[in-house]
Parts: structure tokens; sequence; C-alpha cells
């Protein structure tokens, strides 16, 4: 006698699959999510909003301290990578106002996706990288 699954079965195996094997969904979260990373000079992080799944459209709270009297600037950006795996590096955000610290609330999406979210903090001279951090 030949075995059948139901409609109702595959409907819920191939759901059970689709939900499993996406690690934006696993790892998103409507709830705020924060990362952060700390470097010679600099500190800072971003925290995360609205991140439901690779569509969304995220809400950020970025900040980044520039923590010694150094005559460096501390900067700040959100790294993220899309559904093909490709890093996507956001544009710079930077402290020149010596040490302290500074904020910028804004939103980030991606037409390919957002799967993962992260920040990168950097201690610069002029426009050159001196000592930088990520965290995802």
């Amino acid at each position: 006698m030949r075995k059948t699954m139901t409609t109702g079965a595959v409907l819920t195996a191939a759901l059970l699959t689709a939900v499993a094997a996406n690690p934006a969904q696993a790892a998103s979260s409507v709830a705020p999510t924060y990362v952060a990373c700390t470097t010679t000079g600099s500190s800072g992080g971003i925290t995360i909003n609205n991140w439901y799944g690779p569509d969304a459209t995220v809400k950020l709270a970025i900040n980044v301290y520039d923590t010694a009297s150094d005559g460096h600037h501390a900067r700040v950006r959100l790294v993220s990578k899309n559904t093909f795996g490709t890093t996507r590096y956001w544009p710079w955000r930077m402290n020149y106002d010596g040490p302290g610290g500074k904020s910028w609330n804004t939103t980030a999406s991606d037409s390919s996706g957002l799967f993962y979210l992260g920040v990168q903090v950097a201690t610069f001279e002029g426009d050159t990288l001196l000592h930088s951090c990520t965290d995802w």
C-alpha cells in the first residue's frame, strides 16, 4: 500500500523548512537589537528596531564616542549582508568634536534583503583608518 501525505501536512512541512532555513528570521526580531564594539580611541554601537525579516525597513539609533584626547576622530557605520551574502558598508558617521559622543537616528533597507546587520567603529587620522572593530 502506498502512503501519501495530505495537502495540509505538505504545506506545514514546507513552511517549517522555509522558516528553519532562513537565518534572518532566526536572528532578527521585532524587539530592539544592539550591536557595539570598542577599539583604541573609539567606541560605538547601533540599536536596531523593526527588524522583522530581510525586507524590513529598520530604524537605527547610531552612536559613536571619541574616547581619547589624541587628535584623532571616531567614526561609525552600519554593515549588512544581503540575501546573496554580499557585504555592504554603509556611509561613515563622524565625530570630529573631540572626546565625547555623537548620535543619529535614521533608517535602512536593501532591495536585496537585510539578513545580517552589524556595526563597524574606527579611529581615523584624516582619511587614514588607524584602528577598527566590527560586531554582528
